[in-house]
């Protein structure tokens, strides 16, 4: 073979090499499967929340972290997520328990200001400007409506556990949204939830409901929802291109401003302080 021969053979194969690579993406696409639970015991203070956070996510990876929704309840939810190895769950917040079947995001997905009991205004007067959940009113057993498998935090979680009948526990299908209902109807006297949580409903539903929202005491602190996905090479997969796109100080600030759109002035004045601390933006 001449040499001309093989300058030409070795330049035709050095095109077909720069083409290929420059066609291939930067990363491979990572794909996921978010498992939105139906039954609304996730808590959302917009039902677009969710969807916005992940289109954040998709747009801020150049759209190589895609993301497909498959409807389960709660309890499926952590089921589904040991048995496909490529699933997530979103807003859950990290427990010892929960660590031990699922890998969480380094940044949380959600930040909400802290839990409160919603009551009636009608009905303020039974309890103090700040609620103890560990010496309740008296008449008020079973009058506290919180939601099945749902966590709320460290403290108030322990509270329930240790003096589950001094709750009113509802499970199954919308049970968020029954809890607010059972409220206006006055079948319970209160629940605890979100402010937010509650106007979302309200708004969503075209209805009105004339309440307060009573701080409690022990739960100041801003409360962290992350993305959970599978334990294993896949879960740890998603999980590592989804940290790498939250470390993204342009992907950070569009997720501020998100915040900022979905919540009131109160929560505001808590939440983008605590956002700016969390991303060393300020």
């Amino acid at each position: 073979m001449s040499f001309q021969r093989l300058k030409t053979k070795g330049l035709v194969f050095y095109i077909s090499f720069i083409f290929f690579v420059l066609n291939q993406p930067a990363y491979a696409e990572v794909r996921a499967v978010i498992l939105t639970e139906v039954d609304e015991n996730i808590v959302s203070i917009s039902g677009n929340e969710e969807m916005e956070a992940i289109s954040l996510l998709t747009e801020f990876s150049d759209n190589q972290l895609t993301f497909e929704q498959q409807q389960v309840s709660m309890t499926r939810g952590w089921l589904e997520l040991s048995k496909q190895q490529n699933s997530c769950m979103f807003n859950k917040i990290k427990t010892p328990e929960r660590l031990d079947v699922a890998t969480f995001s380094h940044y949380p997905i959600t930040v909400y200001p802290p839990l409160r009991l919603i009551v009636l205004t009608k009905n303020q007067h039974i309890f103090a400007s700040q609620l103890d959940l560990a010496q309740l009113p008296e008449n008020t057993q079973g009058e506290i409506g919180v939601v099945k498998d749902r966590a709320y935090g460290e403290y108030i979680d322990s509270q329930i556990a240790k003096t589950p009948h001094e709750f009113y526990v509802r499970g199954g299908v919308g049970s968020s949204n029954k809890l607010i209902e059972m409220l206006n109807a006055q079948r319970v006297l209160g629940i605890i939830e979100y402010s937010e949580v509650v106007d979302a409903y309200l708004r969503n539903n075209d209805k009105t409901l004339d309440y307060v929202s009573i701080p409690i005491r022990h739960v100041e602190q801003a409360i962290y929802g992350y993305i959970a996905c599978s334990k294993g090479d896949k879960g740890d997969k998603v999980i590592a291109e989804i940290d790498h796109v939250m470390s993204q100080q342009s992907f950070q600030e569009a997720f501020i401003r998100m915040h900022d759109d979905f919540f009131g002035e109160a929560e505001k004045a808590i939440l983008i302080p605590e956002l700016e601390t969390l991303f060393n933006l300020r």
